[in-house]
This record gives structure tokens, C-alpha cells and sequence, in this order.
């Protein structure tokens, strides 16, 4: 999730987002165009961590998360426009999707066809189809019902124990996620 600092500037796409909302790898051979999103802070300070919805992380960070090699996750190079200089990124195309909210025990909110969660106020992830999918394959992905990205606890903690700590980003558990847990 997003730090909490104003000074940390959200970012938006400079072109076409569509390829990246199929849950499928994206084919491309030149970097992704993005660009700070309104409001622009002040003073924008560029950090470790960034978000479009989907994580938009430095070097060091993507250099870290990689060696798992995390399966369903493609990692592409985003150039970042920030008034006249261009900054490289690295977009976490997390294209694997799981249907795992376990609706039963989860407080969400869901459209009247049942189909659509339009919020979660409390979020529970149903184990059993989580031990359904090997480790590997759960070491990182995005809900099927939400956009949520979710972190196996051993990459957390890789990333955390960088020194110094990674600016932009903190994680939240899963017990303790909400739809408001950015505003926390």
C-alpha cells in the first residue's frame, strides 16, 4: 500500500492503460509511459514506491522482490515523466488473479447481481483455496474481486529488510485490510 506522505506523488498512465486490465502478460519492447497524477504535490519526492493502482517500484526494489521469481507477476520498464527528466521504474504487471475473498467471512459489499464487490470492509481469504495453489504460485498476486495485491509474508519480510527501509510502501495484513486502510 501507498506511505502515508503527501510529498509521495501518485502516478498515471501516459498512454494507454487497457493491455495491462486483461489478467494476461503484456507484450511490449519499449518502456511503459507514466507520469504524475493529479494533485502534483509541491515538492514531489520520487521513492521506492509508487502506485497506478498497480505497483510501480525503483530499481532496488524490483531488484529484491525478483529472485523468487514471482510466477503471474511481469515485471516491465516504466519511464516516469517529472517535469523535464525522465526517471526509470519498474511496473508490477501482477496479471495473476485469485479468486480467493472467502465471501462468508469477509464483510464486503457486493453489487445487486452479487458479481461485483464494491467494498470490503473486512477482508478473509478463504484457505482452502489458497492451499489449492502451490506456494510459488501465491507468492504475489491480485484478488480476482478487488484490486488488491497480495503479498506472501517471505517477500514482505525481504523487502523489509533492506537497509535503509524502502520509502513509499507499507504492507498491510490481511486481518487488519480494509477498504480505508490507506487512510490509516
Amino acid at each position: 500500500m501507498r506511505g502515508r506522505s503527501q510529498e509521495h506523488p501518485l502516478l498515471t498512465w501516459d498512454e494507454s492503460a487497457s493491455p495491462f486490465r486483461k489478467g494476461r502478460p503484456v507484450q511490449r519492447s519499449e518502456p511503459v509511459r507514466l507520469r504524475l497524477g493529479e494533485p502534483v504535490p509541491p515538492k514531489p519526492r520520487m521513492v521506492d514506491h509508487h502506485i497506478l493502482p498497480a505497483p510501480v517500484v525503483s530499481s532496488r526494489l524490483k531488484d529484491c522482490m525478483e529472485p523468487p521469481e514471482l510466477q503471474g507477476v511481469q515485471w516491465l520498464a516504466a519511464d516516469v515523466r517529472v517535469g523535464d527528466s525522465v526517471l526509470r521504474y519498474w511496473l508490477l504487471h501482477m496479471w495473476r488473479r485469485l479468486a480467493c475473498v472467502d465471501r462468508e467471512r469477509s464483510v464486503i459489499e457486493c453489487s445487486d447481481s452479487g458479481l461485483t464487490v464494491l467494498g470490503i470492509d473486512k477482508l478473509v481469504l478463504n484457505e482452502r483455496v489458497l492451499r489449492e495453489v502451490p506456494l510459488q504460485e501465491r507468492l504475489a498476486f491480485r484478488l480476482e474481486e478487488a484490486v488488491v495485491h497480495v503479498f506472501h509474508r517471505s517477500v514482505v519480510e525481504r523487502v523489509m529488510s533492506l537497509t535503509p527501509p524502502p520509502e513509499g510502501l507499507r504492507f498491510i495484513p490481511v486481518p487488519e485490510w480494509n477498504d480505508s486502510a490507506g487512510f490509516r
